[in-house]
């Protein structure tokens, strides 16, 4: 029986990103499976009952909120040193890249991507000095490594000069709400998001990694060549009124849920090409739905896509990915395949994995306390 404490933070009532998502999908799963240890959850906002997760886990709120850089280092090394200490806790387990650098406790932490160390010039200053010279003391202080993929494993490992294979790969998953839509539900969603027009899909934050302004231009080449969808951004539209040309492309913002499903799996495509990904969850996403994909050949994303299962092009070819879009529009079975394959591809992970995986690697720390 251990006593083990979570790192909470971003589990956000109706706001969770990506690692959020992460966070709430294992941790549920990691507390239900292990009924003999004791779980603490730790905030550092008020705790939504959305994630009491069972009767062996209890939360608390700790000051400050940690959303700045100097906060982070107070809430993580001061506050979250003392409620260990405090609460005897045998592990934390920290899902964001932190940790306490203070503590004597065990600790497992999970680092999705290092993309700050290759281009410092997508964060603001402030945070691209701290997180450049506070991650390589959380990986090396990490008494277990985890990270969700082989590119990110080996990234840390040559970064920050890390014995690979002492780093535990733990990959994300879609929901299982994720499918396909039968034709109704398919008019509806374009009904919904796109005037009633057939669409391609983005979904992510809209950041310069993300590479919103090569997506835009590539469907803008795509319409100059006879392509008739419209696109769908998912995300925030910060930078909306900065963008050149937008025809025929509907910003829809953050959605709900089932918002969620209902657009990526109402979409004939889903048109992905960020710079860099640690792992690109939207692409699992759309391929459990049926949708194909066509994706950046960088970083983890042909790990992720594997293989035949998506079109895979520069991030900077717009025409390269103009021309893959309008292939799935002209070839129904081409189209047919790549959504069959993707289904397949999509079936080779689950949140059941991951976290079965989360745990062996819990299991490993604890083995050595």
């Amino acid at each position: 029986m251990a006593r083990i404490a979570l790192n909470a933070r971003l589990l956000i009532p109706g706001k969770l990103e990506g690692t959020g998502r992460f966070t709430h999908q294992c941790y549920k799963r990691i507390i239900k499976s292990r009924p003999n240890d004791t779980f603490l959850l730790i905030f550092d906002r008020k705790p939504s009952v959305e994630f009491d997760y069972g009767s062996n886990s209890t939360s608390v709120c700790l000051f400050p909120p940690a959303r700045r850089p100097w906060l982070f280092d107070l809430w993580f090394d001061y506050a979250i040193a003392w409620k260990l200490k405090q609460w005897r806790a045998d592990a934390f387990v920290s899902t964001d890249g932190y940790i306490s650098r203070r503590s004597a406790v065990a600790q497992l932490n999970v680092i999705h991507d290092i993309n700050f160390e290759h281009h410092p010039e997508w964060l603001p200053p402030r945070f691209a000095r701290h997180f450049r010279a506070r991650f390589p003391q959380y990986a090396r202080k990490s008494s277990k490594l985890c990270t969700v993929s082989e590119f990110s494993r080996g990234d840390i490992s040559r970064t920050y000069h890390i014995d690979e294979a002492s780093i535990s790969i733990i990959p994300n998953a879609p929901d299982a709400s994720f499918k396909p839509l039968v034709s109704e539900k398919r008019n509806a969603s374009r009904i919904k998001f796109a005037s009633g027009n057939k669409y391609n899909v983005f979904v992510g934050s809209i950041h310069p990694r993300k590479n919103i302004r090569g997506m835009l231009n590539a469907h803008k080449v795509y319409r100059s060549m006879g392509g008739h969808s419209d696109l769908v951004i998912v995300g925030a539209e910060m930078w909306k009124q900065e963008m050149f040309d937008t025809a025929n492309v509907h910003w829809v913002g953050r959605l709900n849920d089932d918002e969620l499903v209902s657009a990526v799996a109402g979409a004939n495509a889903l048109l992905y090409l960020p710079f860099f990904e640690g792992f690109g969850v939207p692409i699992v996403e759309a391929m459990a739905c049926g949708v194909p994909v066509i994706a950046s050949n960088t970083t983890s994303i042909p790990e992720v896509c594997g293989g035949a299962a998506a079109a895979l092009v520069s991030p900077t070819d717009a025409k390269g990915a103009a021309e893959a879009l309008l292939r799935l529009d002209e070839d129904k079975d081409l189209h047919e395949e790549k959504s069959k394959q993707g289904i397949k591809r999509a079936a080779e992970f689950s949140w059941e994995k991951s976290a079965h995986l989360f745990s062996q690697a819990l299991d490993e720390m604890l083995s050595e306390l």
